[in-house]
């Protein structure tokens, strides 16, 4: 059999290149740095692809791969591959998110022990030629109170580091399960415990709409007073005015931040103005150990994909059978929503998850719902790092089990309910309409809408003027209504309201309606 043509068009560790020769599947072609147009010229001759971020994987380069099966970003970030256009192609992308994160956990321990020893401002004093020793008392760390915000690969190694300095640990994770943190042997609290008690905080999740802005200008007064904080995850989950804020009022003692909001850093940056605030650019993965497991792990992912037809780290669509692709292509979507919508009206992520399917489409392989469902319900508040591949493990790790089942029925028309038991029991029934998905049923009450759009969701007491008030609000604020679907239990009982909005609602807005007397609950639902 003929080998497969390789192209590594980065930098890669050697350890990489050694695996894929081994293996006897590749005939490998490494050319670093090499022009683009050169590279567009070559790709229609190779199977698969190894890049990291130089090489831009885009429309124009996809569309000249007429062999290519697979390329694998040597590393986490996608920005430099179309994704989209991968998957119209048939090509299968993955990255390689493990091999990091040893890495980054202990950058984040040395911007830690840099902050709080004051160890650049000391060195740049001694290399002016100064001995300023009374200048630089800082703090020791055995003792003190950490808070780490996300418990996933690289929070847990923090969470050992710390516990190895003997430093009192408190974590906070909404999405994983207490029961599957009590190997930690920490205090799982909340997250405003964390802002309230922690000495130093640090951050260790994706960007989100949920995490941007953990500590901001509204609630630094909330930080205990002289606490540290440490960022090595993304930029933004932090406000950096809010930083300047707290260590103008003497709220924050200090910040050590290897990631931000635009990068590189603006040169106008207010935090290159203070000495116990600092700064690295994006280091957390670079180092040679890191680079040389990011190496490995893409080298084994192309092994496996060539080898056995295992997608490990897919970002973009799992095997379906071609039979089924039409019929099963809306009903993924469809899941993909329900995921999404169910996880934005839970508080926290339930123990037992069951999608009951009726009709003809019970006659099809299902399981690529159970997937679409999972990276729904975890992307929408983990971010772009949860794809269909690595679902099924943020789900096992935190503690939620997904049972599809089908039910025989004489009906046409083919039905999904999910029902999801827990503190908060919920219960959603869909269809396929025309190829649209489309809800029909929430709590046993009847309601029809597309899952799709910006959201406004509401439970409110059933009294006059709650569509009136929340409409005057709403149109104060310049949100048009697109649609409005009312629900309730009984007349004077409780209500859903699902509000269907041409522009997003702000979360200024959540606080505005939450402070209504007749309001139980208001979110942001993005689908």
């Amino acid at each position: 059999m003929a080998k497969k043509k390789i192209l590594i068009s980065d930098n890669l560790s050697e350890e990489g290149k050694l695996i894929l020769e081994e293996s006897g599947l590749f005939e490998v072609d490494i050319r670093k740095k090499t022009p683009r147009e050169e590279i567009l010229s070559i790709i229609g001759d190779y199977d698969g692809l190894i890049i990291r971020s130089a090489t831009k994987a885009d429309e124009e380069l996809i569309d000249k791969a007429k062999k290519l099966k697979v390329i694998i970003r040597a590393g986490v970030g996608v920005d430099n591959i179309n994704i989209p256009a991968c998957s119209q192609k048939g090509i299968v992308v993955m990255n390689a998110p493990a091999g990091n994160s040893i890495s980054t956990a202990e950058h984040a321990i040395a911007l830690l022990f840099s902050l709080v020893r004051k160890i650049p401002a000391a060195d740049q004093s001694m290399k002016s030629g100064q001995w300023e020793k009374n200048l630089f008392n800082g703090n020791q760390l055995t003792g003190k109170t950490i808070g780490v915000i996300g418990l996933g690969r690289i929070g847990k190694e923090v969470v050992k580091r710390a516990l190895g300095l003997q430093m009192n640990v408190l974590g906070y994770d909404p999405y994983i399960g207490k029961e599957h943190l009590e190997h930690l042997q920490i205090d799982i609290v909340s997250k405003n415990d964390i802002l309230k008690n922690a000495d130093i905080i640090t951050v260790h999740t994706p960007l989100t709409d949920q995490t941007k802005g953990i500590v901001s200008k509204k609630n630094i007064k909330n930080l205990k007073k002289g606490v540290f904080l440490i960022n090595a995850a993304r930029g933004g989950i932090y406000e950096e005015d809010a930083i300047v804020d707290g260590i103008e009022k003497g709220i924050i003692a200090g910040a050590a931040l290897d990631v931000f909001s635009k990068e590189p850093l603006v040169e106008g940056s207010k935090l290159r103005n203070y000495a116990n605030v600092i700064l690295t650019p994006h280091l957390g993965a670079s180092t040679d150990e890191a680079q040389t497991e990011v190496a490995k792990e893409s080298a084994q992912s192309m092994v496996q994909f060539f080898k056995e037809g295992i997608a490990r780290n897919s970002l973009n669509f799992p095997t379906i059978d071609p039979a089924d692709m039409s019929i099963l292509t809306p009903w993924f979507e469809l899941s993909e929503k329900m995921g999404a919508l169910s996880s934005q009206i839970l508080d926290s992520t339930p123990k037992s998850v069951t999608l009951e399917m009726e009709g003809p489409i019970v006659q099809r392989s299902l399981k690529p719902l159970e997937y679409a469902f999972l990276k729904g319900y975890f992307q929408a508040i983990l971010g772009d790092e949860v794809n269909l591949v690595n679902a099924p493990g943020y789900a096992q790790e935190r503690g939620l089990v997904l049972n599809i089942i089908t039910k025989k029925s004489s009906a046409t028309e083919s039905t999904m309910k999910l029902d999801i038991e827990g503190n908060q029991p919920l219960q959603i029934k869909a269809t396929v309409n025309l190829s649209d998905p489309l809800v029909i049923e929430i709590n046993q009450r009847p309601v029809q809408f597309r899952p799709e759009g910006n959201f406004l969701f509401i439970q409110n007491k059933d009294v006059p003027r709650v569509v009136g008030e929340l409409g005057n609000m709403l149109g104060n604020a310049g949100i048009n209504i697109a649609e409005l679907r009312l629900l309730r239990d009984e007349k004077g009982g409780t209500a859903m309201t699902f509000i269907s909005t041409d522009e997003p609602v702000t979360e200024e807005m959540i606080t505005e309606i939450s402070a209504r007397d007749f309001i139980l609950n208001a979110r942001i639902i993005k689908l």
